[in-house]
């Protein structure tokens, strides 16, 4: 990710807090509430993105989506040698129902969020996916009843050294 040749100064914490908050500013507003130019904020939205530290995603509000059931997944895997790991991380990572995916320490291997249709739906993904894997020892679902917080925005304090 560091191609950067600069460390991030406080002008980059507040400009990547804004463009996390909310990326459809033009950069005449960003630049306003930094202290730049439209052009240096833009100097350095080029050079995050080159770097590899910005990426610019469309996110879908799933609160809007109401046709959508949610359910957090946790699974241990029966051997735990590299190959396994990489195969059912591959495959996690293959499927569009599979939200997020992090492996784990302690008890469980990997928690993975699944969005799908309907619990019909996510019964059946979760079966497909974990039941018909002869080395996950065991897997447990639980659906979700409420978003309480979501999001991926990083405080971008934490980049600073």
């Amino acid at each position: 990710m560091s191609t950067r040749t600069r460390p991030l100064d406080e002008i980059d914490v507040q400009l990547l807090d804004l463009l996390q908050a909310d990326a459809d500013q033009t950069l005449r507003e960003l630049g306003d509430q930094v202290g730049l130019s439209p052009s240096a904020v833009q100097r350095r939205i080029t050079s995050y993105k080159s770097a590899g530290l910005l990426r610019t995603v469309a996110v879908v509000n799933t609160e809007r989506t109401p046709a959508l059931t949610q359910a957090l997944v946790v699974l241990t895997l029966a051997e735990e040698s590299l190959e396994h790991h990489r195969r059912i991380a591959d495959r996690l990572r293959a499927r569009p129902e599979v939200q997020q995916c992090y492996a784990l320490s302690g008890r469980w291997d990997y928690a993975v969020l699944l969005t799908a249709t309907s619990v019909r739906a996510l019964r059946d993904l979760s079966e497909e996916l974990f039941k018909s894997d002869e080395n996950i020892r065991r897997y447990d679902t639980m659906f979700l009843l409420d978003t309480v917080k979501s999001g991926a925005t990083l405080p971008a304090a934490f980049l600073l050294p």
